[in-house]
């Protein structure tokens, strides 16, 4: 991974980032994620800074930033939920994506790290729309595997969300 890129655990001030990423990444992949740009752009700001705050401190989610210069170029959330951890919000800018950069592995790594943690046996479960190839070969790339298990993308239920898990 390049080496002025840090990962790490967001902090509850740095919400304007947050909302600037996720913003971005509604609008460069916005079948990827269950929000709409238009819905989150009019989100006031003590929306941004509630979200920042629980990727910060929250014991059942926790929200990784990849951070180079003092900017956000990438994220992932992992909530856990009884024996599952869910990765959602997964992202990262354009400049900074492809293999030799490594900063959604990384992500990843902290991401299931922290989950598998607390339980090393811990279910480890993503969803991908079947039209994101993109990120469904790094997906396959990283080690997931389908589960069989499929479900209408919410915001368009014309597109199938497939969901994956990360073996133990």
């Amino acid at each position: 991974m390049t080496p002025d890129i840090r990962i790490r655990r967001i902090r509850a001030d740095e919400w304007p980032q947050l909302r600037e990423l996720r913003l971005e990444a509604l609008k460069d992949t916005p079948t990827a994620f269950a929000e709409r740009y238009d819905d989150a752009v009019r989100q006031p700001d003590e929306f941004w800074m509630g979200r920042a705050a629980r990727g910060a401190a929250s014991i059942e989610a926790a929200t990784f930033v990849a951070v180079t210069h003092g900017a956000f170029v990438g994220m992932t959330v992992a909530i856990l939920d009884g024996p599952v951890t869910s990765l959602v919000g997964v992202y990262v800018s354009p400049p900074w994506r492809g293999r030799p950069r490594g900063v959604i592995s990384a992500l990843f790594d902290a991401a299931v790290g922290w989950a598998r943690e607390a339980d090393p046996a811990r279910r480890v479960l993503l969803h991908v729309t079947e039209v994101n190839e993109r990120a469904a070969a790094f997906y396959r790339r990283y080690g997931f595997v389908p589960t069989g298990v499929t479900v209408p993308y919410p915001l368009d239920p014309g597109i199938t969300e497939i969901e994956m898990e990360l073996p133990a």
